[in-house]
């Protein structure tokens, strides 16, 4: 028993109201672990950044004019359809 009373006891249990404050603070440190590790996309590993867009635009313009060119290759040999 933790009260104050007729017979044993330990006396009230004073200072206890500090372990909601750290189950609040454990609480928010584990929404800040899983926020982080499934808002980036990539979990723990690696930058925020997603990828390099400049990049990847680049590749697909040159792809495109590469099948331009086998376009007009296949053309001027008569193959077109």
């Amino acid at each position: 028993m933790w009260w104050n009373g007729p017979g044993p006891g330990w006396g009230p249990m004073y200072g206890w109201w500090i372990m909601p404050i750290f189950g609040i603070i454990f609480l928010l440190i584990i929404l800040f672990i899983v926020s982080r590790f499934f808002g980036s996309g990539n979990g723990f590993c690696g930058k925020r950044e997603r990828r390099d867009d400049d990049g990847i635009l680049e590749l697909k313009k040159e792809i495109q004019e590469l099948k331009e060119e086998i376009r007009e290759l296949k053309n001027a040999q008569g193959g077109g359809k």
